[in-house]
C-alpha cells in the first residue's frame, strides 16, 4: 500500500509517528495495543490499569488532547471523557 504524506497505513497519519520522550518512560510501552484500542463497547479496565500506574500519564493524556485523538485509551481517559477533560481544560482557561 502506498503511503501518502497525510497517511503511512490506514488509521495512523504522520503525526502519530512523531516521537515524544515520555513514550519511552510508558508503562504501556510493549503492551498489546489491542487492550487501548478496542472495538467501542469493550472493557477497557485493563488498560486503565496500567494507564494508573503510568509515570507520564499526565503527559499522554496532555498529548491525546492536543492533537484531537478520537480513538483509544490515552492517560487513563477514553474517548468521552477526554472530550469532556478539553471541554474543562477550555472552560478553566
Amino acid at each position: 500500500m502506498p503511503a501518502s504524506d497525510h497517511q503511512l497505513i490506514e488509521g495512523i497519519g504522520v503525526r502519530d509517528m512523531v516521537e515524544t520522550p515520555w513514550v519511552a518512560d510508558a508503562a504501556c510501552a510493549g503492551a498489546d495495543p489491542a487492550l487501548f484500542f478496542g472495538d467501542p463497547g469493550t472493557d477497557s479496565s485493563e488498560a486503565k490499569a496500567i494507564c494508573a500506574r503510568c509515570p507520564v500519564r499526565t503527559e499522554c493524556l496532555d498529548f491525546a488532547i492536543a492533537t484531537h485523538e478520537r480513538f483509544g485509551i490515552w492517560g487513563g481517559l477514553g474517548q468521552k471523557a477526554r472530550r469532556d477533560e478539553a471541554r474543562r481544560r477550555r472552560q478553566a482557561a
